[in-house]
């Protein structure tokens, strides 16, 4: 306080600001990266649905000026879809550490400045946004909005102050976009789209976020921001525990008839045992993860050899349960190492998991059998980092050795997770998170090497859909054209027979969102205007203006699509009569209604039709529609899903859906190496289905899938005894 009486507040509030302990930062930090990655995963994997809204938005935007908003907006994501989206993640982590950084008094307090339009444009999207999602994650904030305030040393953190709130999330990702120099209107339309996206998945990202802080024990359960919700499908994404009942049947195993026949069963069977040997089960669980077993009397397990043998895929849980090692164990370890083995024999047997990945899952068995005994959240959690794992090695894509016995890059990487979780997990679980996140980031670089390889095939197809699509396209551009701008015969028989071939060549080559197609329909749409009455003095003066760059656009049009000279000259002198009648005040317009009939003899384009490329007969005549359950089933299907395809040779293969086309509906698959990909139309899906040729695999983990078979059976086991 100075001598005046008057105390500096900046001074004043040096001495307030809290600092973030080492521990906290570093949970901070892991919660901002799960929020990153989370967010962007979730945009980067709706693209496509992203690209559809777009060209949709775009098709009925009434003016030019929207109409190419939106073509930008659409052609960013097409072709730059990575770049956008790092771009956006970077402007997330750097926007959420510089805002706990401002609460440790590391930033300066931004001076005041006057709002343009266009920052009051933004500021109004952002508050639109905003408040959607946090609407909508209400129940998750509560939670997180505590969680973030005992991290950062504000109890009182209020939802707007929460450097994870939605707020800050929307403003971030503008500022991404910005880095990339992206004009703010279609900055403002990517970010509707990523609102549109995040509304139903950002609640379950900040679920996974409070049950990680709650798991480092950062404020009890609230009973809030763990709820399930459904998901776009209609599908329930459950985050809880739903498994429950099998612990109970684990129970009623041990107190019920069925404990006579437990190995070491009995009141003193495990006290007896482990006296007997020395240690305890969990003991000799920590000794056979790493090395041999060395038992009283000369006895000795090691079961690495097993695994390091030839042939199959050995159950080395098996092998213990007949081991003197089970001797220390209690009567619900018995049972709880049973239904292990089962879970491994499972896993095993599953024919949607490649051989090569079954060895890597086999390394597995004795930490997983570990943490099952430490942790009974693996039988009742579906999100269990050690279940997690699993799922995520039974769905990478690692190719097999091949016969010159030259691996996989990516399986080296991951047998050093798994390497490292045999050498580190003692009893805290949180090796297998770490060994999720590394196996994402791998899954995530082979899914980008994937997409790179199969970048031509797509192209080939999203071509030969263009070929059957163009003509159909073409024609409706033109009549509604007409429609709104009634024209002369002789302009409607020129869009038939000579612009109509130039707009279905640009489509098949790039497509809707060509801006070469926008600008030759611009053309399409000035030429029917110039030749329209021009009551008023603006509208002549107008005409003046456009009339030389249209003779210009015009000229170069039809000499691409090779027009005769004598048919060019021809065409642009009855122009000129009609543009001197559109000009003259007394003129009348008249307009042939039979002008949009002379479009149902529209020519395709000769050359598109050789140009198809996948000679197929997939792509050749045509089925039936036929609505049925397979046909729904056929027109379902998302990215990932996995289908069991049975061949005429009595052979089968499993392949998985690697693009869905947003055109047509056309499948691309590959086999689950990443190998051999083929495309095929729903509805030739929907008839292998019929005949079960085809058979669409469960969409659930294959955990999830040997967790139910293991309730099933023990239920079965309870009710028997």
């Amino acid at each position: 306080m100075s001598d005046s009486g008057i105390v500096n507040l900046s001074d004043y509030s040096k001495g307030r600001r809290n600092s973030i302990s080492v521990e906290h930062l570093k949970l901070l930090h892991e919660s901002r990266d799960m929020l990153a990655t989370g967010i962007i995963r979730e945009l980067s994997g709706q693209t496509e649905a992203m690209e559809s809204s777009l060209l949709g938005l775009a098709d009925h935007a009434p003016l030019a000026e929207t109409r190419d908003v939106y073509f930008q907006a659409l052609n960013l994501l097409a072709r730059q879809g990575t770049e956008l989206f790092q771009a956006c993640k970077q402007g997330l982590i750097q926007a959420i550490s510089a805002e706990w950084g401002e609460m440790q008094g590391q930033q300066t307090v931004a001076e005041l400045s006057l709002m343009d339009d266009t920052d009051y444009e933004a500021t109004l999207a952002v508050n639109k946004s905003s408040s959607r999602l946090r609407f909508n994650c209400a129940e998750e904030l509560v939670g997180l909005d505590a969680r973030l305030g005992v991290l950062l040393g504000r109890p009182q953190l209020t939802a707007d102050e929460n450097p994870f709130g939605p707020k800050l999330l929307c403003e971030a990702l503008l500022d991404g976009m910005d880095k990339l120099k992206i004009e703010q209107k279609v900055r403002l339309v990517l970010l509707n789209q990523f609102d549109l996206v995040l509304y139903p998945e950002l609640p379950v990202i900040y679920q996974e976020i409070n049950r990680f802080l709650l798991g480092k024990g950062i404020l009890p359960d609230f009973k809030a921001g763990i709820r399930s919700r459904p998901d776009q499908a209609g599908r329930v994404k459950s985050r809880q525990p739903e498994q429950t009942e099998l612990l109970g049947l684990f129970e009623k195993m041990v107190t019920g008839q069925g404990s006579a026949g437990i190995p070491g069963g009995g009141a003193s069977g495990q006290g007896a045992g482990a006296a007997l040997l020395g240690i305890s089960m969990l003991e000799a669980l920590n000794r056979l993860q790493v090395g041999a077993l060395n038992l009283p009397g000369g006895v000795t397990i090691d079961l690495r050899n097993s695994l390091t043998g030839s042939g199959g895929f050995p159950n080395v849980v098996r092998e213990l349960q007949q081991s003197p090692a089970m001797l220390s164990a209690s009567q619900i370890e018995t049972v709880m190492i049973d239904a292990v083995a089962m879970l491994f024999d499972y896993l095993f047997e599953d024919q949607g998991i490649p051989e090569h990945l079954k060895q890597l899952i086999a390394k597995l068995q004795v930490p997983v059998l570990k943490v099952a005994i430490l942790d009974r959240g693996f039988f009742t959690q579906r999100d269990h980092p050690a279940r997690r794992v699993l799922d995520m090695i039974a769905s990478l894509a690692v190719q097999p050795a091949g016969k010159e016995g030259k691996v996989d890059p990516l399986q080296a990487e991951v047998e050093a997770i798994i390497e490292k979780i045999i050498n580190e997990f003692d009893q805290d679980a949180g090796v297998f998170e770490q060994a999720c996140g590394a196996l994402a980031e791998l899954q995530a670089q082979r899914e980008q090497e994937l997409e790179a390889g199969m970048a031509d095939s797509v192209a080939e197809i999203q071509r030969a859909e263009r070929s059957e699509m163009a003509e159909t396209v073409v024609r409706d551009h033109i009549r509604r054209a007409l429609a709104e701008q009634p024209a002369p015969e002789t302009i409607a028989l020129f869009l038939r027979d000579q612009w109509a071939p130039l707009l279905i060549r640009e489509y098949v080559d790039e497509g809707e969102t060509s801006p070469h197609l926008s600008a030759h329909i611009e053309t399409m749409r000035e030429l029917l205007w110039s030749v329209q009455n021009k009551p008023d003095m603006d509208s002549r003066l107008m005409m003046v203006r456009i009339l030389p760059g249209l003779l210009k656009r015009l000229r170069e049009g039809v000499e691409k699509v090779g027009m005769p000279g004598d048919a060019v000259e021809k065409f642009f002198a009855g122009l000129v009569t009609l543009h001197a009648n559109a000009v003259r005040p007394s003129s009348l317009t008249v307009p042939l209604p039979e002008a949009e009939s002379l479009l149902d003899d529209l020519p395709a384009d000769e050359t598109s039709e050789t140009e198809i490329g996948i000679n197929d007969p997939r792509y050749a005549e045509p089925l039936p529609e036929i609505e049925d359950e397979f046909t729904l089933c056929a027109q379902s299907l998302q990215k990932g899903d996995r289908l069991q395809f049975h061949h005429d040779d009595g052979s089968s293969s499993w392949v998985h859906v690697v693009w869905v086309s947003g055109l047509k509906g056309n499948y691309l698959f590959s086999d689950m190496n990443g190998h051999n990909m083929f495309s095929i139309s729903p509805q030739r899906l929907a008839d292998k289905m019929r005949s079960g040729r085809a058979v669409l695999a469960g969409r659930e983990s294959v955990t999830e899938s040997a967790f139910g078979k293991l309730v099933s059976f023990f239920k079965q086991r309870v009710m028997s005894m």
